[in-house]
């Protein structure tokens, strides 16, 4: 399924590398000098590390920033250069995602014990992160949550997403934030898990409760998931979410219109069919008029209150029955 339409595909920035080493007490003068030794070939253990990742993290963000160029590019393409923009797009997130793997094959991750050695590719694909082992992960390099959100949103570009999903889950346990919440929210949209979803969508306030509007455009993605299934009357509550996280949003007001449209129902009066529309339905398209009363849609939402104005004279059913 095209994913054109959804927004909130941001490329999250990678923090700057940082390497935080704790060092307990020395007990003895021995034991001091055992800790020195250890500290310093950790560190330059995670020094090795970091010179081999940034490359293709570099790498990576590269890919990633093209295939995003393409995706607006796609916009306003004309149905002839869709198919060349489209492929492009396609090898681009490939591309990312071949090498942010490459960056997590070549950390390495201990067990327990500090025995087993495996790439951190493999820990994330087992399902192996433990609330633990992220603050573990974290103190050797606060950008793994970064390459994994990275990573899923690569994933979802593609439309795997049950593989984007089990990324962005992972980079969630590592670092909640708004931007990975938001993108795999989306993702459970697509792969018709709707409650997790909007759980998903749920929690972004809970961890930087003044990105009202990426809560918001996390809603939107999810009813336009459902819109795109047919699932209008499914949408209209995750369009009111999200209108009313932010009313500014255009194109929320437009879907909420159009879902609730769908749902127009009929009655009798008097011998009348009397059209009866869903609260808010006028409201919705006139709000979209309001922000953009030039905007794409600005003839479709005119001519739906066009046809509300006649809906509201009742009709006989012989009339009716006779178109």
């Amino acid at each position: 399924m095209g994913r054109g339409i959804l927004m909130g595909r941001w490329l999250l920035k990678a923090s700057e590398l940082a390497l935080l080493l704790i060092l307990s007490l020395p007990l003895s003068g021995q034991e001091q000098e055992t800790d020195i030794k250890t500290a310093r070939k950790t560190q330059e253990e995670a020094i090795k590390r970091s010179k081999l990742m940034k490359p293709h993290f570099a790498n990576g963000n590269q890919a990633m920033h093209d295939a995003q160029t393409i995706r607006q590019q796609l916009q306003t393409a004309t149905s002839d250069q869709k198919p060349q923009l489209l492929s492009k797009m396609k090898a681009d997130y490939q591309t990312a995602i071949t090498e942010y793997e490459q960056a997590l094959q070549e950390t390495e991750a201990r067990d327990e014990n500090g025995v087993q050695v495996i790439g951190l590719i493999g820990v994330i694909r087992n399902g192996l992160v433990s609330q633990q082992k992220a603050v573990d992960m974290l103190l050797q390099d606060k950008d793994w949550p970064v390459i994994l959100s990275n990573l899923g949103m690569a994933y979802g570009g593609l439309g795997e997403y049950q593989e984007a999903i089990t990324m962005l889950q992972q980079a969630a346990i590592l670092k909640p934030v708004a931007g990975t919440y938001m993108e795999l929210g989306t993702d459970l949209a697509q792969v018709g898990k709707m409650p997790e979803a909007t759980a998903t969508c749920d929690k972004i306030l809970t961890v930087e409760p003044v990105t009202k509007n990426k809560q918001a455009g996390c809603y939107k993605n999810v009813a336009i998931v459902l819109t795109n299934n047919g699932k209008l009357a499914d949408a209209i509550a995750p369009l009111q979410k999200a209108t009313q996280l932010n009313p500014q949003d255009a194109l929320t007001w437009k879907l909420l219109g159009d879902a609730l449209t769908n749902t127009i129902d009929t009655k009798q009066e008097y011998g009348k069919i009397v059209y009866v529309l869903p609260p808010g339905t006028v409201e919705a398209y006139q709000r979209y008029l309001q922000l953009e009363p030039n905007g794409p849609y600005a003839g479709q939402a005119r001519a739906a209150l066009e046809g509300f104005a006649k809906l509201k004279k009742p009709v006989s059913k012989s009339t009716e029955e006779k178109n």
